[in-house]
């Protein structure tokens, strides 16, 4: 198997999320899926970015029936992470506190979510104070 890739770009990573959220589909059903969302793209657009992504490692096929069935080998979890670490190596010099200091700055919380990140810098806060 290939080694997995650091970044998905982002054309990929619409046809993996439609195997996220069918857990598997044939291109047809991919290039459906894709067209009601808006997207107009060719069927061999989505079979080539299917071919790519099975290039990679990131997806594999069933090639037992006459229409290849495609799913996903990697989560949204593992594209998440390794699309943000990319971000913080790029754009932030690899410091995340400027990137978490940027969003907290730029992009309003709901109450929720700022009890949330009190509730994770308290608990950072306790484990570097020394004892």
């Amino acid at each position: 198997m290939a080694k997995r890739p650091a970044t998905i770009p982002d054309s990929e990573l619409d046809v993996l999320k439609v195997l996220w959220e069918r857990g598997k589909a044939s291109v047809r059903e991919v290039l459906e899926t894709l067209r009601s969302a808006g997207r107009e793209w060719s069927y061999a657009t989505v079979a080539t970015l299917l071919d790519r992504l099975e290039t990679k490692g990131v997806v594999a096929s069933d090639r037992s029936e006459l229409a290849f069935v495609y799913r996903a080998l990697i989560t949204p979890q593992e594209v998440q992470a390794k699309r943000l670490n990319s971000l913080v190596e790029k754009l932030y010099e690899g410091e995340p506190g400027l990137l978490v200091l940027h969003l907290l700055k730029s992009h309003s919380l709901d109450p929720k979510q700022v009890s949330e990140v009190r509730a994770v810098l308290d608990e950072m806060t306790k484990e570097s104070k020394p004892k």
